[in-house]
């Protein structure tokens, strides 16, 4: 047997060292980026999974994208979502029950340790400002800046805003005008030297004292007859406390003039309203509600009928001044009474206020035209003017027009009244119909709207061989 002699110098056995240690340190270094590496994938995949948990009724019925992270209930914290988050990481993390399942050895054995939620876009934030943006979005989306509203309802509004014909200077020159009569004493002394007091008889007498009366709504609304739907509105946005988060993320900013038109625009879309109904739970007329903010569909009606007598009496008034022919016809009535003659100073008085009431029964008139899906000017002429003054001091109006008139809408109105609303009361109302709605769904009894987020900001944790800790922080959500 011939033996051979071995040997390995000191040089090479500190290269061997050496080599070795530069191996097993790339090899951890591999592994420590491919945990790294598979600790974002798994993470990103967690955080997709978690936003295809949308709720499917608000895109459905409002084709808005949010995250109920209450998952039907009440619960408005983050742990619900942070182990959803836990849970896709752990699930992707394992390959158990997969097709590979028993032919992979997993080398990292990452696990998930933790999820954190940092911040969060809530849906109710700042009055709900986000769900705007989002309803915004959407429409910008579909349409582009144009909100579809014409240039003659958007100068509509404008006048009724500029005019102030919202405002109470009619109903304080009505008032006035009555305290002006009232206050000249029509008393006589007959020829026995007894004294009578006689009465003015004011023609308008019969329209101002059905001002505000239940017969008014019952007069507008004979032809459709009004809902009777109800709703305890103690647990919804505009009567509770809402959970605030952080409010606009990723560079969002509060919506322009112009955006606020494509809101409005969808508010008309998504709700309904007397005139065009949509079913679903809680109250008929929706629109009417976000104006009023009643627990009834009649009193919202009611409320919003008597908004549009405001603005039609206001609109009526002035073009009865600019019309010689109708102010000489109150002048005549007025000028008729047996009272007038013993006092002069009431012919003045009495006109103005059979003008008023002639424009209070016209008005009374325009919204029933409304009601009944007919348009109506904003303001009058000869020939859109429609009650004569027998029929205006009688207070009964006429037939609506066959061909539906000329002018706006009932929409167009209420896109007047929406112009002039305050946002944020407006926004609180639209989610409180958004919750009547999604709660008489399937698995949404305990929705809340401010359980619902658009984006937010997650700090994950994992754990490989060895306890060796990966974090790392994502953002993400229905976002451009």
């Amino acid at each position: 047997m011939i033996r051979l002699k071995g040997e390995i110098t000191v040089f090479l056995s500190l290269v061997l060292v050496i080599l070795v240690s530069v191996l097993f340190t790339v090899i951890d270094a591999a592994r420590s980026h491919a945990a790294a590496f598979q600790t974002e994938c798994v993470a990103d995949m967690a955080l997709q999974s978690a936003l295809a948990e949308y709720n499917s009724e608000l895109l459905e019925q409002y084709d808005l994208l949010f995250t109920d992270i209450g998952y039907g209930t009440e619960e408005g914290g983050y742990i619900l979502l942070e182990q959803h988050l836990l849970d896709y990481m752990e699930e992707n993390f394992h390959a158990e029950g997969t097709f590979f399942s028993g032919e992979i050895r997993d080398l990292l054995r990452l696990s998930a340790v933790s999820a954190v939620i940092v911040e969060a876009a809530g849906a109710a934030d700042g009055g709900g400002m986000v769900l705007e943006r989002a309803a915004v979005d959407y429409m910008k989306d579909r349409y582009g800046m144009d909100s579809s509203f014409t240039a003659e309802t958007v100068a509509m509004a404008e006048t009724v805003r500029e005019e102030n014909f919202l405002g109470t200077a009619m109903e304080e020159k009505r008032l006035e005008n009555e305290r002006k009569i009232d206050s000249v004493d029509t008393t006589v002394e007959d020829e026995d030297g007894k004294k009578h007091k006689i009465p003015v008889n004011n023609p308008a007498d019969n329209v101002n004292s059905k001002r505000g009366s239940s017969g008014i709504l019952k007069m507008v609304t004979e032809k459709n007859g009004i809902s009777e739907r109800e709703i305890d509105l103690t647990d919804y946005p505009s009567y509770r406390t809402c959970r605030e988060r952080d409010g606009f993320l990723f560079g969002e900013a509060e919506i322009s003039a112009a955006e606020d038109l494509l809101f409005q625009k969808y508010l008309m879309e998504k709700c309904g309203s007397y005139t065009h109904e949509k079913g679903g739970g809680g109250l008929t007329y929706e629109m009417e509600y976000i104006l009023a903010g009643k627990s009834t569909d009649r009193e919202n009606l009611r409320t919003v009928v008597n908004r549009l007598l405001v603005i039609r009496e206001a609109a009526n008034f002035v073009y009865l001044l600019s019309d010689a022919g109708k102010m000489a016809e109150a002048e005549g009535l007025a000028a008729a009474l047996s009272v007038v003659t013993l006092f002069p100073e009431l012919k003045d008085l009495v006109k103005l206020s059979i003008l008023i009431g002639w424009a209070y029964a016209e008005s009374v008139n325009d919204v029933k035209i409304l009601l009944s899906g007919g348009k109506v000017p904003l303001l009058k002429s000869s020939a859109s003017w429609r009650m004569d003054l027998k029929n205006a001091m009688k207070l009964k109006p006429d037939e609506v027009p066959e061909d539906g008139g000329e002018g706006f809408p009932y929409e167009g109105y209420l896109y007047a009244l929406l112009a002039v609303t305050d946002r944020q009361e407006r926004n609180r109302r639209f989610m409180d119909i958004v919750e009547m709605n999604v709660r008489e769904t399937e698995g949404n009894r305990g929705f809340r709207i401010d359980n619902c987020i658009r984006a937010f900001t997650a700090e994950l944790y994992t754990c490989g061989v060895g306890g060796q800790e990966y974090m790392l922080t994502r953002r993400t959500g229905y976002l451009k």
